[in-house]
């Protein structure tokens, strides 16, 4: 299991913004770089505290990495109960039985023949015992499955994810073929407690029970192969899901980050990121797609075209630490030293650490 964010800041789970903050600002002093040069200890203390505090100072990251923290004690909880050594006292067995007791008699049935027509009738009983109790199982079954699952869509609205990712799997062993279920649980464990190896499983049994599987489902399997390295099958899921809906926009991001970062396709990028772009309503994710585009421009040497993306990225949101250090490393690559330095003195002023080594090499 990962350290624990809270216990690397020092802070209680209820702690305020405030504290986070206070905390992070006193440990990043004591463990910086500058203050410890050549200490590796110090060096990793650093990192962990800034990773923390990304996460503990979002309040949608922490509610998830809270959610996160309550699933694996949740785990460990049942772990543990599952190890308890049974009681041995249910395993003693009674005392031999006394004289009396193994004193047996003999008796006597007069003889009575079992004609055919018994027989059918003692078949036909038995069959139809067991044709109703099959049908009273697959009922019950069916009954308490759609029970389950519409109260686990209660839990979920509610953010009760533990609740409801519990509810889905006993309403999946009472309807082992119930869609909907298989690709809800999945939304949690990808969305929620970032479990993609059972987010896969899950999407692989969607699809498979399928005929006509939706673009969304592709989609979501599509993040869940990026998260475990599967690029090419990710790239491969997204292209599905496109042919299934060509207005998944979202879908061209995601493809155009695969083809930019993992598979360096980034002319194909540049493609699906201005579809994005062109039809794209929110804001963040135009940001997104403007920072992801004008890095694939700079990969193809196509640098006027990177800066302006670049530019229009930073006017969507002046706080993108990330945006100004990129535009630095290309101000660099056209002579523009001095520029390059403010931009990465602005990128690591935002808190994006990466631009400290920019500033000590090329900037006095």
């Amino acid at each position: 299991m990962e350290p624990n964010y809270y216990t690397i800041l020092g802070i209680n789970t209820t702690a305020s913004m405030q504290e986070v903050k206070v905390a992070y600002k006193r440990l990043a002093l004591r463990y910086h770089p500058d203050r410890n040069p050549g200490n590796a200890h110090a060096e990793e203390r650093f990192k962990q505290v800034n990773t923390a505090y990304q996460t503990l100072s979002n309040p949608g990251k922490r509610a998830r990495y809270d959610l996160r923290l309550q699933y694996q004690r949740e785990h460990q909880r049942v772990l543990r109960q599952q190890a308890q050594p049974q009681d041995p006292r249910y395993y003693q067995t009674r005392p031999p039985a006394s004289v009396s007791e193994r004193h047996y008699r003999t008796i006597r049935h007069e003889e009575k023949r079992f004609s055919r027509k018994d027989w059918y009738i003692t078949l036909a009983f038995v069959g139809g015992l067991l044709l109703m109790s099959l049908l009273l199982k697959v009922t019950m079954d069916y009954i308490t499955g759609e029970d389950k699952y519409k109260t686990a869509l209660t839990y979920m609205q509610d953010g009760k994810y533990s609740s409801a990712h519990r509810l889905l799997s006993d309403a999946i062993t009472f309807q082992p073929r119930n869609v909907a279920a298989y690709r809800a649980r999945a939304r949690i464990e990808l969305d929620v407690f970032e479990d993609y190896p059972a987010a896969l499983n899950d999407l692989n049994q969607v699809i498979a029970l399928q005929k006509q599987p939706s673009a969304q489902v592709y989609f979501m399997r599509a993040r869940s192969h990026q998260q475990l390295a599967n690029y090419p099958h990710a790239e491969a899921d997204l292209t599905r899901a496109l042919q299934l809906n060509p207005k998944l926009w979202s879908a061209y991001l995601k493809r155009g980050e695969v083809r930019l970062f993992y598979l360096h396709a980034y002319e194909a990028a540049i493609e699906d990121l201005t579809t994005f772009l062109q039809h794209s309503p929110g804001k963040a994710k135009q940001e997104e797609a403007l920072t992801y585009r004008g890095f694939s421009y700079y990969k193809t040497d196509s640098l006027p075209a990177a800066e302006q993306d670049y530019r229009q990225a930073l006017a969507l949101n002046r706080q993108n630490g990330r945006v100004y250090y990129l535009l630095g490393r290309l101000e660099l690559e056209q002579q523009q030293p001095d520029s390059a330095c403010m931009h990465w003195g602005a990128a690591y002023q935002l808190g994006y650490s990466a631009a400290l080594q920019e500033l000590r090499q090329h900037c006095r």
